[in-house]
């Protein structure tokens, strides 16, 4: 090979790299443009959800209170009925005296909750239940700073009382309805007092469609002030009652404005806003959110509902920011956190980077300028200023790092395998987790829906009885001391009275049975959610294991393919546990639902014969044990379960054993039951996800024990065993 003169060689390449040519500046800039990218665009996801939140945050802060002064209002139209049916049922038994009527109406609204004021007027002119005066209008009021009811005042009252709105509109309507609220003087009080009261009236008829009179209730305004004086959300806002004509109904900010009648719209710049709402009802919308500003240029979300009784609306008004406030505090926070961080960070990584990448490049690079004076590409190659036209000439040499990268890709793959698992088993709790609590809050849902009827329902039984005897009492003093007209007596047959008079006491005591049997399934659906019990907290496990069998009493239940599953309770005498409460019926609703599918699966296979023979079984037995026995139970290999062996430190502990006749567990699936996402069921059947999460609450939550021991053929049985104080745990090493 011919020489190179040395004059005529090329110059060494320079080992300086310039800095803005640099590989390491340059992707710095490209990873934090595209991170500042990817933050803005999450940051706007985050804002936009964030802001739906807490708008149905504020739509469900006003469901609430809509449903609740839905349930007042149904339950003022339901006592104004009650009150209505008794009316009709004096006027046809005969009953024409003034004074029992005024009596009636004071005992009615000494038993309604919400009515202000009670009574009814007939026609002047066509006088058929109190024929004896003309401008008779049985009515009492309740006085307002003491809540108390005066007794009514007999005789005619004033003649204008029937030329009224509340006497004249339902009459035209022909049907029941809210009347816009009326400022007036109450002569019935003493002293007469000026009320401002929105009314139910009801018009009634006899059999002949003849108008009897009007019957009305009153709910006087004030009250429903201090009834809608509460918060909206985050202790800020407030909610007002709009009539559907725009009159103010309540206004907790000022009651004196919905007592002075004043209309919505003029109590700032709300005419523009009540048009919007409008507008947006009349398009059949029930519900909805507007933003509005007021008169001093403040931002407010304003949320709206309409009242099915009567059209009215229901709405709720917080400041913008109460209600975006905590999102852009939030996402400052967050955005300017983000943006520091990710910029030292990855400042620092690539800095160590680049600088890491010339050490180790350098030696290489020295190595190869002998090459580059040989050969013309590369001394092209050297002849660049940043790192990758330098790592390029090395390329060759990185082939004999395959075997090390090679064994460090085996690492690396057995910790991503490692980190798998642990993801599996994080993913399988909170799906169980989710599952679970989406399961307690609609329990928990179900019961406070059934819980507000049902007391009213209860509540109201004993004065049903009470009226009902005062009734009969009344029919039987009718029937003793007044001759028996041939009309009267046909309807008496007609009805067949002596079978009536002995059936509804008994009708009203079974109705008295079934309100008692759904407030203990309130109380056991309640007490199976316990949302409200998610810290550890002292309990009793009865309680919790007897909630589960009621969830799952429609599973137990016979049906068209089997018998009923048969509960056999053992219970021993436990003192109240230590436990996450919620949690622990958690894991009595994996074991029972598994034993109910696997008998509902062995029933299908076995004959009917079979079935009556040796019905499907599941047996709980419970006991105290003090302290934990020092040695494991044995078992022989004849036994058909044998209960799975305890602990030997000494801790008070409790023991639930779960035990059904089913099919039993094969052997090898005994080792893999409490695995995530094992399962023998066909796919859509099961998860593989409950008996995991079961073990990872007694185990891991109350440093228990959970074990199954079964034999094929002869059933399973699930042993659960927790410390009866947590904090009584001794250190384990």
């Amino acid at each position: 090979m011919q020489s190179i003169p040395a004059d005529t060689a090329s110059p060494r390449p320079k080992s300086g790299i310039s800095l803005l040519r640099s590989v390491g500046l340059r992707l710095f800039i490209s990873v934090v443009g595209g991170s500042l990218v990817g933050l803005l665009g999450t940051t706007y996801w985050s804002y936009r959800e964030l802001a739906r939140q807490s708008e149905a945050e504020l739509m469900s802060s006003l469901q609430v209170k809509t449903e609740i002064l839905a349930g007042d209002f149904n339950a003022l139209e339901s006592s104004t009925k009650t009150v209505l049916d008794a009316v009709k049922t004096l006027y046809v038994s005969g009953e024409r005296r003034e004074q029992v009527y005024s009596d009636l109406m004071y005992r009615a609204l000494q038993t309604s909750v919400l009515g202000t004021g009670l009574g009814f007027g007939q026609p002047p002119n066509d006088r058929r239940i109190i024929p004896s005066l003309q401008y008779a209008y049985p009515y009492v009021a309740r006085q307002k700073k003491t809540g108390s009811v005066e007794p009514p005042k007999l005789g005619n009252t004033d003649p204008k009382n029937f030329t009224t709105n509340y006497f004249q509109q339902p009459i035209a309507a022909g049907k029941p309805i809210w009347l816009e609220p009326e400022s007036y003087v109450e002569d019935s009080l003493t002293p007469p007092q000026t009320l401002v009261s929105t009314s139910y009236s009801m018009p009634f008829y006899d059999d002949q469609k003849q108008l009897l009179g009007v019957l009305s209730q009153d709910l006087e305004l004030g009250f429903l002030s201090k009834k809608l004086n509460v918060p909206v959300m985050r202790d800020a806002g407030y909610f007002l009652l709009v009539s559907a004509q725009g009159n103010l109904i309540a206004y907790p900010p000022n009651p004196q404005q919905a007592l002075n009648l004043t209309p919505f719209p003029k109590l700032d710049n709300y005419q523009g806003l009540w048009n919007t709402i409008q507008t947006q009802l009349q398009a059949g919308a029930e519900n909805g959110v507007v933003q509005w500003r007021d008169s001093q240029g403040k931002s407010e979300y304003w949320a709206y509902q309409k009242i099915p009784n009567n059209n009215w609306v229901l709405m709720a008004v917080v400041p913008k920011a109460i209600v975006l406030g905590p999102v852009w505090r939030f996402l400052t926070a967050g955005i300017l956190g983000a943006v520091i961080g990710a910029s030292i960070v990855q400042g620092i990584v690539v800095a160590l980077f680049v600088r890491r990448l010339n050490q180790r490049l350098q030696p290489i690079m020295d190595e190869c300028n002998r090459l580059a004076e040989m050969n013309t590409k590369s001394e092209e190659l050297m002849s660049r200023e940043d790192e990758l036209g330098r790592l390029t000439i090395s390329f060759y040499a990185l082939l004999g790092q395959v075997t090390v990268n090679e064994r460090r890709l085996r690492q690396e793959t057995a910790k991503s395998a490692q980190a798998l698992q642990a993801l599996q088993q994080t993913q399988a709790q909170l799906i169980q987790t989710e599952k679970m609590s989406s399961l307690g809050q609609l329990v928990a849902g179900v019961a406070h829906e059934i819980n507000n009827p049902i007391n009213f329902i209860y509540g109201n039984l004993p004065h049903a009885v009470r009226y009902t005897q005062d009734l009969l009492q009344l029919v039987e003093l009718y029937d003793r001391i007044y001759d028996r007209h041939p009309e009267i007596q046909q309807f008496r047959q007609d009805i067949d009275l002596p079978f009536l008079i002995e059936d509804l006491p008994q009708m009203l005591e079974s109705m008295q049975i079934g309100a008692d049997r759904i407030r203990e399934i309130v109380l056991s659906l309640r007490n199976f959610s316990r949302l409200d019990e998610s810290d550890m907290k002292r309990v009793n496990i009865h309680d919790g294991i007897d909630s589960t069998l009621l969830i799952l009493q429609n599973r137990l239940k016979p049906n068209a393919n089997r018998p009923p599953i048969v509960v056999i309770k053992e219970y021993g005498d436990l003192p109240l546990v230590e436990c996450y409460a919620g949690q622990l019926n958690q894991v009595f609703m994996n074991i029972l639902s598994n034993a109910i599918d696997a008998l509902d699966s062995y029933n299908q296979k076995r004959s009917t014969e079979d079935i009556e023979a040796n019905p499907a079984t599941i047996t709980i037995y419970t006991e105290a044990i003090h302290p934990y026995p020092l040695e494991s139970p044995s078992a022989s290999s004849s036994s058909a379960l044998t209960s799975p062996s305890s602990p030997s430190h000494p801790t008070p502990s409790i023991v639930i054993r779960i035990q059904d006749n089913g099919p039993g567990i094969p052997p090898d699936h005994l080792n893999r039951l409490f695995d995530p996402f094992f399962t023998t069921k066909p796919i859509g059947k099961g998860t593989g996800l409950g008996l995991s999460i079961s073990y990872q609450i007694i185990v891991e939550k109350h440093h228990g024990i959970l074990k199954c021991s079964s034999q094929p053929g002869q059933g399973a049985e699930f042993w659960i065993e927790i410390p009866v104080r947590q904090g009584q745990l001794p250190e384990l090493g």
